[in-house]
């Protein structure tokens, strides 16, 4: 069967986000070899491409609530599918119907039970009304046993886990391939990460001196930075730890003035890049509670450190415990991360590996080789099938 046409599905663009890298990826390795492209995407979306065989389909609403706008959008993409001839419908979004999936968030459902599991009451209670929720949920669903169903891409082995053992996917739908970073562009970051290091203490006003810790990510809860204050209190004095995300900082801020490490917490907000500051730091420290892959972790590995996450990280797959990284449980309990904290401040103090190698160790995960993969491996090969 030759493929003549490909539907690509992805109802918003942001220049930051790690699925829109996909979708654009995707669509320039397909319109490459020669196959036309609809990207089916909600209206006044930013899209930074620009090809005569690529048509961008403006589809749904894009103001309303969530739950509106996933309601419109889903409704219109099927019925835009079942009225042209496409040999590939690839979403990257919540929608009833497509062949191939981009499941790079994992599953709702598993998402809901973790953030439910370690939210208050009040909070469980509130996603238990939710419309949006329960759509997402529905949409989710009915996608795994629809009819065009071929293939599910994962990034990570936690997530093809999270799929099966949510929706009895049958195994040989599933392929896991990880997500990609800018391996080439950190790479000039790494080679003069010793005058970087300099230029971003200086503009942050911060003590060279210091043994700092990186953690990097938005959504503070979720990506355990309690979890990374708790574990800074079985470090030296002289290890700091650097915020880097977007969030609100207060309860945490309250916590390591609780327990005595306050003076050691430097919000630093949202930052371009927020990779380099990797540089400046002796590891990274991501213990999410849940994260389908876990894109900073490999950054700062691209970046020549280690780094220590839980094994509700998807990038898990990469981190060989007590080479090159510490994993921890994400249900751990205060002596598991002290444990766990320690074993990472003794990484820092007698490395198993070198910078370079740690960084050497992932460079398959380059922008353009995971793009080639996406399409040769799991649109391409799994559509021929």
């Amino acid at each position: 069967m030759a493929i003549e046409r490909v539907a690509v599905v992805r109802s918003s663009f942001s220049p930051f986000g790690g699925v829109e890298r996909v979708a654009v990826g995707t669509i320039e390795q397909l319109l490459k070899i020669g196959i036309p492209v609809s990207l089916l995407t909600q209206p006044r979306q930013a899209w930074p491409l620009d090809h005569p065989d690529l048509d961008i389909v403006s589809l749904g609403a894009s103001r309303g609530s969530r739950f509106w706008q996933a309601w419109r959008f889903n409704r219109a993409v099927c019925r835009y599918i079942d009225r042209q001839p496409f040999d590939i419908v690839f979403s990257l979004d919540k929608v009833a119907r497509f062949s191939h999936l981009h499941a790079g968030g994992g599953t709702h459902r598993t998402f809901l039970s973790i953030k439910n599991r370690n939210d208050a009451p009040v909070g469980r209670w509130f996603r238990r009304l939710s419309l949006f929720h329960a759509y997402i949920l529905h949409l989710e669903k009915i996608g795994f046993i629809n009819p065009l169903l071929r293939s599910i891409r994962c990034n990570s082995t936690l997530v093809e886990g999270n799929i099966r053992a949510d929706y009895a996917v049958p195994s040989d739908r599933l392929t896991v391939i990880p997500s990609s970073i800018d391996w080439t562009g950190i790479g000039e970051v790494f080679a003069a990460r010793k005058t970087v290091a300099a230029q971003l203490a200086a503009a942050e006003g911060l003590d060279p001196s210091l043994d700092y810790l990186l953690f990097l990510g938005s959504g503070f809860h979720r990506k355990g930075l309690d979890i990374a204050i708790t574990g800074l209190r079985y470090l030296d004095e002289n290890y700091h730890l650097l915020v880097v995300g977007k969030g609100n900082p207060r309860r945490f801020l309250a916590f390591a003035e609780k327990i005595g490490v306050r003076r050691r917490v430097h919000v630093l907000g949202p930052r371009e890049r927020g990779w380099r500051y990797s540089a400046l730091c002796r590891a990274m420290v991501l213990p999410s509670r849940y994260d389908p892959f876990g894109g900073a972790a490999a950054e700062s590995h691209a970046m020549g450190l280690p780094v220590l996450i839980t094994d509700q990280t998807g990038y898990a797959d990469f981190v060989d415990d007590g080479q090159n990284g510490v994993i921890l449980p994400a249900e751990a309990d205060d002596d598991a991360i002290r444990n766990a904290f320690l074993r990472l401040q003794a990484l820092i103090v007698s490395p198993r590996k070198t910078p370079d190698a740690i960084r050497a160790a992932i460079d398959q995960l380059d922008h353009p080789t995971v793009a080639e993969r996406v399409l040769n491996e799991f649109l391409m090969n799994r559509s021929l099938s």
